[in-house]
């Protein structure tokens, strides 16, 4: 703004009198009314509807302009009083009715004082509108129509003309479109005219200025736009956006001109670069505000049909494109193409199958990845479209298939269309891989609903931080006495009140190292009592947020089996060994007392039998002792592992040797338990030995990858209903092996992860090898 104006205001409305100066204070620096301080206006505005006196009034007005504003309604009532009144102009509007009534008063003021002051085409101002020309560029307040009209406006001021008009051009149709007009000429925002009858069909033609000052002389006599016009001077400029036309910017008059100077042909090729600017920047900034929307949109959806529709809809907005279309890969091998969604279009067509030939710059795109544009697709096939289409745009959606957008205008998509169109394009692909793992895990999801839903355990879904159940199965409502929205409702430290700390403790662990497991928590159930449950638990995170997930096996069964079967145990080894003892107490009394060779036979034979039960019971007892062993001892020595069964072996067998070779040093990744595997080996080989000193070598050898123990012994081999208890550790009704101390070897050695093997030596005994994994660990340790 860098004008003043006075006006008189002429209507029937204080508010709309207000309305009026406000429009006109957004233009000017000061806005004086004349009929305050006697002054003459340098405009007279009128809004209609107005009584008879106001329009006779406005009649007597000594040349000083005359605006009206009416409505579309109003206007063919108001235009013969506001031409018998000789008004300037005449503005028709409802929207923003005052603001255009506003810039059509400064327009009209300033081609009055430039004609008034007839500055001198060369005089130097050219630093004063290059300033008001930045002022308004740089204005982020103002609109596109804001700025458009107050650009031309300055450029009305700086050239001395009658109207500055800023119009879009259609070449297919030949459409010309007024889109800004200032001035006093009758030229229209909105305003259609046939291309062929406008200057500007000239100016669309040349990179420079188009200029002429009396056209009458300039050989434009009988052309259609100065028939159909009568203009006699002309200043044009093409306007481009995105590299494309958009339209013009003139500069017109009635009245010839002096001859325009280069610094005013230089004015008008700044005003048109600034409004292209302009133009290109609003129009990026609306297409980024589709794709903006859009995206989001996308990134909502939830399905790939629903991010197609989506992709379509959005490249009509984004791209300004009638119609658009998403084809999909439909098979593995990539060789057809399915119309999934559609904006503008009919129908979806057919799949088109490669190898018919059909859609080819639609396979070109998504073979190469690069986005393909055509400006005259004319003869193209297979692009999907029914109407003729002669502009087009194929974008690659990765290997998922093209986002296709056509026009029936031949160059209808520009450089901006294209960097919309590869931004919508990666975008779409995005959403496309959200939705296949949004698939992944509706899938995950429902498999693992029907798996917490079937589990034979108790499962609750516990968020630590809340102290709170988000799920459970029926499973752990029926051990604990609630319906799922009840047990819901109860924190998980309130179940787990008689053993909280070792809940916190076992929840802590699982949200640490991902599991934890606790042989025996008490939970409470709804009638108070206590339920012994076994707990395996494991960190999940679900929506950002931590949680455990609890799995709860009900042991009191177990637990009583457990206890009958110590209790049964005790008893019965206690029994045994007692009756035993006195069996063999009596026996042996016997023996002595009798002389007899068949009776000592006999007895010896009771004696045989009761102190094998005896030491049956004792292997018993071993076995249930292997529980009791330190569960986190995970690794052992091999060699004084083997010493120390040697010890213990020499007190019973004093006559027996046993040699140990090899590597003594090797560590086995075996718990400690694996001495109760080798001394039923060696005991085994000592006591089926055919010599009173028995001879047992044992080698131990370790490859990196496993430990191998071998034991060697003089008997005669192990007949195969034992070879079949260590090979396989089953014995069958019909076939019971040795008794409990071979198969509990097999039973140490296979839970450890090793293997046993029986190789026979020959005539002089067997070979039974044990293979057991190395402690990896312990063979990088210095």
């Amino acid at each position: 703004m860098t004008a003043r104006l006075t006006t008189e205001v002429v209507t029937d409305g204080e508010a709309v009198r207000g309305d009026v100066l406000r429009a006109l204070e957004t233009v000017y620096d000061d806005v004086i009314v004349a009929d305050e301080d006697g002054t003459v206006p340098d405009c007279v505005v009128a809004v209609a509807p107005l009584s008879d006196a106001d329009w006779e009034s406005l009649g007597d007005r000594d040349g000083v302009p005359l605006v009206v504003l009416t409505t579309p309604t109003d206007a063919p009532g108001v235009r013969p009083r506001a031409s018998e009144a000789d008004a300037t102009d005449v503005v028709v509007a409802d929207e923003d009715r005052y603001t255009a009534l506003a810039n059509r008063v400064r327009g009209v003021v300033q081609g009055r004082r430039t004609r008034a002051d007839s500055p001198t085409p060369d005089v130097p101002a050219d630093g004063r509108y290059l300033r008001d020309l930045y002022d308004v560029a740089t204005d982020e307040t103002l609109s596109f129509e804001a700025k458009a009209d107050r650009i031309l406006g300055i450029g009305l001021d700086r050239l001395g003309v009658e109207n500055a008009h800023l119009s879009t051009i259609d070449r297919d149709p030949e459409r010309y479109e007024v889109v800004a007009s200032v001035g006093e000429l009758p030229i229209e925002p909105g305003e259609l005219m046939e291309l062929p009858t406008t200057f500007c069909r000239r100016t669309i033609e040349s990179e420079d200025v188009l200029a002429f000052e009396h056209a009458a002389e300039q050989g434009w006599l009988g052309d259609p736009a100065y028939e159909a016009n009568d203009i006699e001077c002309y200043l044009g400029a093409r306007i481009t956006v995105g590299g494309s036309l958009y339209g013009t910017v003139c500069f017109m008059d009635r009245s010839p001109h002096g001859p325009f100077s280069e610094a005013e042909q230089a004015f008008v090729s700044l005003v048109a670069r600034w409004l292209s600017h302009e133009l290109e920047r609003t129009r990026r900034g609306t297409a980024l505000d589709a794709l903006h929307d859009g995206t989001a949109d996308l990134m909502r959806a939830t399905t790939a049909d629903s991010v197609c529709d989506t992709a379509a809809a959005v490249a009509v907005a984004a791209l300004d494109a009638p119609r658009t279309r998403v084809w999909l890969v439909d098979d593995d091998p990539g060789t057809t193409l399915r119309a999934a969604a559609s904006h503008g279009c009919p129908a979806d067509p057919d799949p088109l199958d490669r190898a018919d030939g059909q859609g080819t710059c639609l396979w070109d795109a998504l073979d190469d990845g690069d986005l393909c544009q055509y400006d005259d697709a004319d003869g193209l096939d297979g692009t999907g479209f029914a109407e003729t289409t002669r502009s087009l745009v194929v974008v690659p959606l990765d290997t998922e298939g093209v986002l296709v957008a056509g026009s029936g205008t031949a160059a209808a998509f520009d450089d901006i269309d294209r960097s919309m169109a590869g931004m919508l394009g990666s975008n779409v692909v995005a959403a496309l891989e959200r939705t296949d793992w949004i698939d992944q895990l509706r899938t995950a999801r429902e498999r693992f609903s029907r798996m917490f839903e079937s589990a034979s355990d108790g499962l609750l879904l516990v968020e630590p931080d809340a102290d709170s159940v988000v799920d459970c199965n029926d499973r752990v409502c029926e051990l604990l006495g609630y319906d799922r929205a009840t047990l819901r409702t109860v924190a998980p430290s309130t179940i787990c009140r008689d053993d909280l700390a070792d809940f916190q403790r076992l929840v802590a662990t699982a949200l640490d190292t991902g599991r934890a497991r606790a042989d025996e928590l008490l939970l409470r159930h709804r009638d108070g009592s206590r339920i012994p449950v076994e707990v395996s638990a494991a960190e999940l995170e679900l929506d950002g947020t931590d949680h455990v997930l609890a799995s709860i096996r009900d042991v009191r069964d177990r637990k009583h089996r457990e206890q009958a079967l110590s209790v049964f145990n005790r008893v019965l080894r206690h029994n045994i060994r007692n009756d035993m003892n006195v069996i063999i107490g009596r026996a042996s009394m016997l023996e002595d007392a009798m002389a007899s060779g068949d009776e000592q036979a006999h007895l010896a034979r009771i004696l045989d039998t009761a102190r094998g039960l005896t030491e049956l019971g004792e292997k018993a007892r071993t076995f249930g002792q292997l529980d009791e062993r330190d569960p986190d001892a995970d690794s052992v020595e091999i060699g004084p592992l083997i010493d120390r069964v040697c010890d213990s072996l020499s007190e019973a067998y004093p006559d027996a040797r046993i040699t140990v070779r090899g590597d003594a040093d090797a560590v086995a990744a075996v718990e400690p338990t694996l001495d109760v595997a080798i001394h039923e080996l060696l005991e085994n080989a000592i006591k089926h030995a055919t010599t009173d000193a028995p001879t047992v070598a044992v080698d131990i050898d370790s490859d990196g990858d496993d430990v191998t123990v071998r034991v060697a012994d003089e008997g005669l081999g192990l007949p195969e209903q034992d070879r079949a208890v260590l090979e396989g550790g089953s014995e069958t009704p019909l076939d019971h092996g040795s008794g409990l101390g071979l198969w509990l070897a097999n039973w140490v050695v296979t839970a450890a992860g090793g293997s046993i093997t029986v190789r026979e030596a020959g005539s002089d005994g067997s070979v039974v090898v044990l293979s057991l994994p190395v402690d990896r660990d312990a063979t990088t340790r210095p």
